[in-house]
């Protein structure tokens, strides 16, 4: 009766896992079927005669390794190229303020030399104008 409940938690948490694609429920899904694989492996008697011992390395080593996978399988991927222009567009001037450097109502202060030079360097590489036969030092000038 218990491992009946076991089981039934193990696969109703896999179900939901699976469904919602919440990568947060592997790692109870892998601990429930974990516990139905013990509990399987206590009931049986005879190592590889009964269902029990079958039910101890499905559950135990399968499903457990299984859904610990599918939840990193399962995680949000994100585009950082899209993110970043997001992220760009998000911090931009407040609209109606024209002329002004505001961000969210502070004033913007201007780039170092050295930003300005890796902003620079990063366009060139981007473009392939950047490549030149003498020695660039890069950033340790």
């Amino acid at each position: 009766m218990l491992l009946a409940l076991l089981a039934f938690v193990a696969v109703m948490l896999t179900m939901t896992l699976f469904r919602t694609k919440e990568a947060m429920l592997g790692f109870p899904c892998a601990i429930m079927w974990a516990i139905t694989g013990a509990q399987s492996y206590l009931l049986s008697t005879v190592p590889w005669g009964d269902i029990y011992f079958y039910l101890f390395f499905a559950s135990f080593f399968g499903m457990t390794i299984f859904t610990s996978l599918a939840a990193f399988g399962l995680r949000e991927k994100r585009d950082t190229y899209c993110e970043e222009e997001a992220d760009e567009t998000e911090q931009g001037v407040v609209e109606g303020e024209e002329g002004e450097d505001t961000v969210f109502g502070e004033e913007e202060s201007k780039p170092s030399r050295r930003t300005l030079e890796l902003r620079e360097r990063a366009k060139k590489r981007r473009s392939g104008q950047g490549r030149k036969k003498k020695i660039d030092w890069g950033e340790f000038r």
